[in-house]
């Protein structure tokens, strides 16, 4: 079992009310072996078999086995890694603009049109496959596997097609036969779906046919969860027992995304079951993608590290069990002369300089703090705030997110902008609380003091954007 321990370079304050100088961004330790994932049993989190908690941070490399190298895959992995994420989502495949691309070795996902229609993947292919897959383990990472995308089971899409997933027993077939491919490989988590909505019963009976393929193979124990279209949701499986994950797309449309909502919808939702937006809004794209297009790029509106953020604390403080990043470079792995996809690309970077974005230093905060309190206990409660104005918490601008401990060992509150904060702590049993304030930009604590538990926690924030608070039991 691989250590899901940190080193933190910040040190509390010495006394009541010291302030703090930001300390070091958090370095992750790499873990070599990572192990087969399970849901946890109150259902609302993910872990290793031995009972060690598993949070799903992901970074989004679609066109990985497609336009990547060992060399450059090897790069990703170790710095995604050394940053804290836990998950790449990646395509078995994907054709952009041409169906049945060869990737940057020359080799096709299908060595004829034949193959291509009947659903039979090239071997060379798959063993490219495999090789990803044992890469990321040695740099302590879980495969997100998409065994397709949503172009090759409907004609409603954003990529080259064609649809080949025509028949139920050919859905199931393809299944199988990844299935047996990855079967050696614990690190997999199997995402079906595509970026595509269900239209038809016909849609979603080849979604079901490819996951029986995969629940028939090697690999059949492994988690799968569903990945839809832009602000759709998994609901239409959610009764299914083969979802393990319900997920959500809350997409790069606009600005402001009330994402967690929808985490509200699925926490209370029966079957208990994890969720996560594995689609938000992704670093460095267009806000309304092709909307733009047209536009000068020094006046068009993008995606930033505080937009990402902003989805990111309060997805999980709702009750969520990860969180899938994405910067925009990297999730088509775009390199020089690229045609860009799902925009103009007027303004965009490399996938090399997507490597450098400020929110992916900046994500593993919030996951050390979960890590290293009670993880199983976490529960949402936005309703202990308290002296709310008239508008009270529904703003999604300024919506504030709350989580707490059942067992009573720490709240976590995630103010986005400058505002006065008013928290019940009475759900805390000790007479002292430890009040530690983070930067989520910089990644630091830059607080730290002991007060009395009055019952009430007021406090203003000094960043006029986003603040973290953790406040701890202090037990005698």
């Amino acid at each position: 079992m691989w250590s899901l321990t940190f080193a933190l370079g910040c040190v509390l304050a010495p006394h009541a009310g010291a302030q703090e100088k930001p300390n070091m961004i958090i370095q992750s330790d790499i873990h070599p072996k990572p192990t087969r994932l399970q849901v946890s049993p109150n259902g609302r989190f993910l872990q290793y078999a031995d009972g060690t908690p598993f949070f799903y941070l992901a970074d989004t490399a679609w066109m990985l086995p497609n336009k990547l190298t060992e060399e450059e895959a090897r790069r990703l992995f170790a710095d995604r890694s050394a940053k804290g994420f836990t998950v790449i989502q990646s395509l078995i495949f994907r054709d952009l603009f041409v169906p049945n691309s060869p990737n940057v070795h020359g080799v096709r996902p299908f060595a004829s049109e034949a193959d291509m229609y009947a659903a039979k993947l090239n071997p060379k292919w798959l063993d490219w496959v495999v090789r990803i897959t044992k890469m990321a383990a040695e740099h302590g990472l879980v495969m997100a596997w998409l065994p397709t995308w949503g172009d090759k089971w409907t004609e409603h899409n954003n990529s080259a097609g064609p649809v080949i997933f025509d028949e139920d027993s050919k859905a199931e077939a393809y299944g199988r036969d990844l299935s047996e491919a990855l079967g050696e490989c614990d690190n997999v988590i199997w995402v079906s779906g595509g970026d595509s909505h269900i239209r038809t019963p016909a849609q979603a009976d080849i979604i079901r046919a490819m996951v029986r393929g995969l629940r028939s193979g090697a690999s059949r124990g492994r988690l799968i969860t569903f990945h839809p279209g832009g602000g759709g949701t998994s609901a239409t499986f959610h009764n299914e027992d083969w979802l393990d994950i319900n997920t959500f797309q809350s997409g790069g449309g606009r600005l402001n995304v009330p994402n967690y909502r929808q985490v509200e919808t699925f926490y209370n939702t029966l079957p208990t079951k994890p969720c996560l937006d594995i689609e938000p809004n992704y670093e460095w794209a267009p806000v309304g993608w092709s909307r733009q297009n047209g536009i000068a790029p020094e006046h068009r509106a993008f995606f930033d590290d505080y937009d990402v953020r902003r989805s990111y604390y309060r997805s999980v403080l709702a009750g969520a069990a990860g969180f899938s990043y994405g910067c925009d470079p990297i999730r088509q792995i775009y390199r020089p002369g690229d045609r860009s996809h799902a925009w103009d690309g007027q303004g965009i970077q490399t996938w090399e300089e997507g490597l450098a974005a400020p929110n992916s230093s900046q994500l593993q905060l919030l996951k050390r703090l979960l890590l290293d309190r009670s993880y199983f206990t976490r529960i949402p409660d936005r309703g202990l705030l308290r002296e709310l104005d008239q508008g009270g918490n529904d703003d999604p601008v300024s919506h504030i997110a709350v989580a707490r401990c059942s067992a009573g060992g720490y709240l976590l509150v995630y103010v986005p902008i400058l505002q006065m904060l008013a928290i019940d702590t009475s759900v805390l049993p000790a007479n002292r609380l430890r009040i530690s304030v983070y930067d989520p930009e910089a990644g630091v604590q830059s607080r730290t003091w002991e007060i009395e538990n009055s019952g009430i926690f007021r406090h203003i924030p000094s960043r006029r954007l986003d603040t973290l608070l953790a406040i701890d039991a202090i037990n005698p």
